[in-house]
């Protein structure tokens, strides 16, 4: 990345080695980070880039929209009418996919 690349993380925090990204903001690798995930989340009280001037953290909250509550509200009620009715739910979580 060039010395003025912001870094954006809002998909999955693993993707990005921490350690590695505070070393590239101290050292000027790269101009900033955007974060919405973390390596390991919550991110912890000690980690240095809650002091760092150019970091933005959001709280896990990327995905949300002006449209997300209105969404989300209408899969919750077709996955109630399809419990209801013993059918295929949408959007299981898959945990030994890990999602």
């Amino acid at each position: 990345m060039k010395p003025s690349a912001i870094y954006m993380n809002i998909g999955r925090g693993p993707t990005c080695k921490e350690i590695d990204l505070v070393d590239a903001l101290k050292n000027e690798t790269i101009a900033g980070a955007v974060l919405d995930v973390f390596e390991k989340e919550p991110l912890s009280k000690d980690s240095e880039l809650w002091q760092m001037k150019n970091v933005l953290m959001t709280p896990h909250c990327a995905d949300v929209d002006s449209g997300y509550l209105d969404r989300a509200m209408e899969k919750f009620g077709l996955n109630l009418k399809n419990f209801k009715d013993g059918t295929p739910l949408f959007n299981l979580c898959d945990k030994e996919a890990g999602y």
